[in-house]
């Protein structure tokens, strides 16, 4: 555990000013904010999400309101959700009052009511409760950004639309609510991964709505699960984030072992009728491609006989 040293503790214990000044000097210490350091080894040996759960816990430690409490990315960071690290470049604290928000260098204080039930405490750290967190996350990132991370709550944590609406009609006159809703209504606990999670927003922004995690039978019976299925022009889309190729492969198996066994349940696909296309991260960034690759799987599909197999 990363400890803060506040310089009021530094000094109780004999450190005076300048053997601070020269601790940062010297790259010891690292000071997280006016008053607070911390060891620069301890903190450089930390991930982003856990250097910024660190500066949190030293500019709230140092809030003198009462009422602030951790929020927006940063409370998403302590409910253990992934945040893109352009989004931890501040810290962010709400007030309960409405109103008077503002900014500086390392902070953005949000001035917006809440209530008891709007707050939790994570390992002794005042935050916004889950359904409130995200659904200040849905109000302040972009629509993909904020359906990761929604996403991710849903499937690790069971939270839902229905909480996340509750939060957002707590706050009705928010301006950002229409967008927040958006969040709410599209995420989906089935999604599996953040590549996952942002390969669903480019189909929807191409106009497809898939079924997710899709169990595939023939007649033997179940022998796949798929991430997406496109009813009405039999594609399957798999998003490859090069994962189940690395950490995941079970034990006693290869990468290879994996491949292969992926092209053989893919060829089990098209054997029985339909198509599939694969996807990457590097794809993601070209929507129009997307659109070609369904496009030409479902022609591939359109003239083959109608598949044998079953999508549930």
């Amino acid at each position: 555990m990363t400890r803060i040293v506040s310089r009021s503790d530094a000094l109780t214990r004999g450190v005076s000013d300048a053997e601070l000044q020269r601790f940062c000097r010297t790259k010891a210490w690292r000071r997280l904010r006016p008053g607070r350091f911390v060891s620069r080894s301890d903190f450089d040996a930390l991930t982003p999400a856990e250097k910024h759960r660190v500066v949190a816990e030293a500019v709230l430690d140092a809030a003198t309101a009462d009422d602030a409490i951790l929020s927006h990315s940063t409370a998403a960071v302590f409910h253990g959700l992934d945040v893109n690290a352009s989004d931890l470049r501040y810290v962010h604290i709400t007030r309960n009052r409405s109103g008077g928000g503002r900014r500086n260098g390392y902070r953005i204080v949000h001035g917006a009511t809440y209530s008891t039930s709007d707050v939790a405490v994570v390992d002794g750290v005042r935050v916004t409760a889950l359904p409130r967190t995200v659904a200040d996350v849905a109000r302040s990132l972009t629509f993909a950004d904020a359906v990761c991370i929604a996403d991710l709550a849903a499937r690790t944590k069971n939270l839902t639309p229905e909480q996340v609406a509750a939060a957002l009609d707590a706050c009705a006159h928010h301006p950002n609510n229409r967008q927040a809703r958006r969040v709410a209504e599209f995420m989906n606990g089935k999604s599996e991964s953040v590549g996952e999670s942002r390969c669903r927003v480019v189909l929807h922004q191409l106009g497809y709505t898939p079924r997710l995690q899709v169990r595939v039978s023939d007649g033997n019976g179940v022998f796949a699960r798929v991430d997406f299925y496109l009813d009405g022009i039999f594609t399957v889309i798999e998003f490859d984030g090069f994962v189940k190729y690395g950490r995941l492969v079970p034990t006693g198996e290869t990468p290879a072992d994996v491949a292969w066994k992926e092209k053989v349940r893919e060829d089990r696909i098209r054997s029985g009728g339909a198509q599939v296309v694969r996807l990457t991260w590097a794809d993601l960034d070209r929507p129009e491609h997307i659109d070609r690759l369904i496009n030409a799987a479902a022609d591939r599909a359109g003239n083959s006989p109608r598949p044998t197999l079953l999508f549930a």
